[in-house]
């Protein structure tokens, strides 16, 4: 599965980027959001699943120290060059290369959406090892019958539900600290998570 979300991604990476690298295409709301968790982070912040690198940026811009994470090479190249003063590297979020408690917070967002189960449970349990104890969790993905594929515009996606994630979240440590949900005619139902490492 992972090779066959590398290779989408790769072969549209550049068309991707136009249309959403940036923090101006994203969604005011998800703007806010995503600033005011990264203030309230202690510690160095890991963007895991960074893609064309905009929110990682966003974070290293309000102070954060923020490193970037991906699976798709295109990205990362695109990332470094976009924004050459924000850490970036190549790698797979269900082995991350980094000490345990290297941390203070983890985002995730929208970065879990092509995981069948199985790996999401072990992506949790990774983000689990490499956050200090305390360390906060911010998860964006689709709302909808969990587990349920569709046809996402690049490749097969999942849908979560919230008590779906908020479950998953648990079992990996993790006390669920907020939740938000939001949907609009003419977008898929959104939720993020918030969660602490217990």
């Amino acid at each position: 599965m992972a090779e066959k979300v590398t290779d989408s991604y790769s072969q549209r990476a550049s068309e991707y980027v136009a249309k959403l690298g940036s923090v101006g295409d994203m969604n005011p709301l998800d703007v806010a959001l995503i600033t005011t968790w990264g203030q309230g982070v202690a510690g160095p912040i890991l963007d895991a699943g960074s893609g064309p690198g905009h929110w990682t940026d966003l974070l290293q811009n309000l102070g954060c120290d923020t490193h970037g994470i991906d699976i798709v090479p295109e990205f990362v190249d695109s990332a470094r060059k976009r924004f050459p003063l924000t850490a970036f590297d190549l790698g797979d979020i269900l082995d991350l290369p980094f000490d345990a408690s290297s941390f203070g917070g983890v985002l995730a967002w929208y970065s879990l959406i092509h995981m069948r189960p199985k790996a999401r449970e072990l992506t949790f349990r990774e983000f689990a090892r490499v956050l200090k104890p305390g360390g906060e969790l911010l998860v964006g993905a689709f709302l909808g019958q969990q587990d349920l594929p569709f046809d996402h515009a690049i490749t097969e996606a999942f849908y979560w539900s919230e008590d779906g994630l908020t479950d998953h979240l648990r079992s990996a440590g993790f006390q669920v600290v907020a939740t938000q949900i939001r949907s609009s005619e003419n977008t898929r139902p959104h939720v993020s998570v918030q969660a602490r490492l217990s």
